[in-house]
């Protein structure tokens, strides 16, 4: 019983240990093999290539024109 105790108890102090180094209000992580667009930019692209652009914090839209994407971020 006093085992279960203590690994309960060591489990709970090191939760508490993992939440406060955690960081809520960092910036983006930036994946360095994508490009990332400005609000201005629009992309043509093949369905294909849609995986190389994002932006940094709306999601990316795309719109199928004929075979290829046109990409923006909004």
């Amino acid at each position: 019983m006093r085992s279960i105790t203590v690994i309960v108890l060591a489990l709970a102090l090191s939760a508490c240990s993992v939440l406060d180094g955690l960081q809520f209000n960092a910036a983006p992580r930036l994946d360095p093999n994508k490009v990332y667009l400005n609000r201005a930019d629009l992309v043509h692209v093949g369905p294909r290539e849609t995986h190389r652009f994002a932006c940094v914090n709306p999601p990316l839209l795309c719109e199928q024109h004929g075979v290829g994407f046109e990409c923006r971020c909004p």
